[in-house]
């Protein structure tokens, strides 16, 4: 626990106003400069009071040293209550003797701080802080008559601007990772392509023939001979359609009779007189 922590908590006046978890930074009266007018005015009035004294004689006169004397006396106690209080969570400042009050601005509200010394201060040794927000306006924005503000003013900065973990908080702890998203329910299957025919064996009569047919069609083409080229026949239709049957399955063995380079000789384009094969005109 540092000095400033240690002179809050045994202060009868600060502790009321400083939470248990909050760590006191800065802690002091505001400079006895406060009290500097109210006396070189009770000063003044001495001498002025004790001048009549002199001339007069009379006695009485003395009654006019109790006013400046006694707003002196007033002066001095609401500077006993004149503290400014640097927490790491904010600023406090006390003031008031009969009526007590307190000023708070957030450490996290502190968006700028300027910092001034008059020629005055700068002998006395006192200076001037702002503290400017967020484009908000705060309780506590300007303090006057803070004693040794160079030390002051290292202490806010490095508070304000450079906040420091708690003591015994050890090292961040690294954070665990997300948990996994499982799905909830049954999952939708995936979208998959039409089924194939599966090509079996021969399930009808119709189909018992129709192989038993190729199959002989085969055998008569591979007696042929090695000039044979095996040509693959047309496919069939359903049995359903009996006339465009008939035609397919003679021009099936037409063609399984006749070899492919045979075919293609079978067509001579016309001659010409002289002029060498014509080609036929397709538009014709």
């Amino acid at each position: 626990m540092d000095a400033a922590d240690r002179a809050v908590r045994a202060h009868r006046h600060l502790r009321r106003y400083v939470l248990d978890h909050e760590r006191a930074v800065f802690a002091s009266r505001l400079h006895w400069a406060t009290l500097l007018e109210p006396i070189l005015t009770t000063v003044a009035a001495t001498v002025v009071v004790a001048l009549l004294h002199q001339a007069t004689g009379a006695g009485a006169v003395w009654v006019l040293w109790l006013l400046p004397a006694g707003r002196l006396a007033l002066k001095w106690l609401e500077w006993n209550y004149q503290w400014f209080v640097a927490t790491d969570k904010r600023l406090v400042l006390t003031y008031g003797f009969v009526v007590h009050k307190v000023a708070m601005m957030p450490l996290m509200k502190v968006t700028d701080m300027s910092y001034t010394r008059t020629p005055l201060g700068q002998m006395l040794g006192y200076g001037r802080f702002v503290m400017e927000s967020a484009g908000q306006d705060q309780a506590l924005s300007r303090v006057d008559y803070v004693p040794d503000p160079d030390v002051t003013y290292r202490k806010l900065t490095d508070t304000i601007f450079f906040p420091r973990k708690p003591a015994g908080s050890g090292a961040e702890r690294p954070r665990p990772a997300p948990p996994a998203i499982v799905p909830v329910g049954q999952r939708e299957p995936r979208p998959t392509t039409a089924e194939l025919p599966v090509v079996g064996p021969p399930t009808t009569d119709g189909d018992r023939a129709r192989t038993e047919r190729d199959g002989a069609a085969q055998s008569t083409r591979a007696s042929q001979g090695a000039d044979h080229v095996d040509v693959a026949p047309f496919p069939q239709p359903d049995e359903a359609q009996e006339r465009p049957r008939s035609r397919t399955r003679s021009r099936t063995r037409l063609r399984g009779l006749i070899p492919t380079k045979r075919r293609q000789d079978l067509y001579e384009p016309p001659t010409s007189s002289g002029a060498g094969p014509t080609v036929p005109d397709p538009f014709l």
